[in-house]
């Protein structure tokens, strides 16, 4: 009898947490029967391994739940699924134990090839890339007269205006709350990477600065508009460092990464265009004084800052390191 496609599923999900902890990545080879996608997610977990042991890092435990899987199609000897899986690891530095948290979308097509299944492709749904809302410099300049809006976020009175205190311990609370959930009071983008750090930084005290045109400022008015730099990560990014504002600049650019604080943000461009498209929030440090950070997109939770582990990371990736000064 042919092996059937989902116990193949099974086996390949059991052996990427196996490979988290220990083995050769090579055993990957078998699922992916020579294709293309097989080295490159032989070169991410590779990667993911060496950074661990650059940190002095020692993993100690994976689980990978699979929560949901969805046929999308189906043909004779070919399947593609969208499959929803929890991931938890464990690891310590000197004894000093500490977690990771990620949720994941992945789209997979799987073919049959003499009597066996394998696999064809595996792609992160909304991986950190992807960013259909982005937007070029040029774009961002012109901006565009905002929409009035007759529903409104919760906005404390003081935010009319007047500057707020910012507590980092509000931002870490928040981020930590919502990292893989959607808070009903703001809008939701299949690209929130962005959406959710400009939570997170409100949350925390930063005060919006409301404008009639959304290439200026920085805020939210309901779920149906809002500035560019409150949902585009290259926008969010020049704003804290003083575009687009008639104020200080809220942010101060560092030159690396151990010089930030918990409710800091790290901006991400992966191919090293000079445009930034992923943003995260620092709430935690490792022993080594590093940061840890949340994000969405792909939903993380204490994930280390440079992202070495990621599908979107290439030789190229750029980062911007801002502490937040208001």
């Amino acid at each position: 009898m042919a092996k059937s496609w989902m116990n193949t599923l099974k086996s390949y999900f059991s052996m990427l947490n196996q490979l988290e902890i220990e083995g050769d990545v090579r055993e990957l080879e078998i699922y992916y029967q020579g294709n293309q996608a097989g080295p490159k997610e032989m070169e991410r977990i590779q990667r993911g391994r060496d950074n661990l042991k650059y940190r002095n890092a020692t993993p100690v435990k994976c689980k990978t739940v699979v929560k949901n899987i969805k046929i999308l199609s189906e043909q004779k000897g070919h399947i593609e699924v969208l499959l929803h899986n929890y991931v938890w690891k464990l690891y310590h530095i000197d004894h000093h134990f500490m977690e990771q948290e990620d949720e994941q979308f992945h789209q997979i097509s799987l073919r049959e090839q003499t009597g066996n299944w394998f696999i064809a492709s595996d792609h992160l749904i909304g991986k950190e890339e992807i960013n259909s809302l982005e937007r070029t410099p040029e774009e961002e300049a012109e901006g565009e007269e905002a929409e009035e809006d007759s529903t409104n976020v919760s906005v404390d009175p003081v935010d009319q205006g007047s500057k707020r205190t910012f507590d980092r311990a509000k931002v870490k609370r928040y981020a930590e709350v919502w990292w893989n959930r959607y808070n009903p009071a703001y809008p939701k983008f299949e690209v929130d990477c962005t959406n959710y750090v400009s939570q997170c930084l409100h949350e925390g005290g930063l005060t919006m600065e409301h404008t009639a045109r959304r290439g200026k400022g920085w805020w939210v008015k309901g779920k149906t508009n809002w500035s560019y730099s409150w949902s585009v990560a290259h926008s969010l990014m020049n704003y804290l460092l003083g575009a687009n504002t008639k104020h200080t600049p809220k942010g101060q650019l560092k030159q690396t990464a151990d010089e930030l604080m918990v409710g800091d943000v790290i901006c991400y461009d992966w191919d090293g265009s000079g445009n930034y498209q992923h943003n995260t929030v620092v709430v935690a440090k490792d022993p080594n004084g590093m940061p840890l950070v949340n994000a969405h997109t792909v939903n993380s939770r204490h994930r280390y800052w440079d992202y070495r582990d990621s599908h979107a990371w290439t030789k190229n990736t750029q980062y911007k390191f801002i502490h937040i000064t208001q």
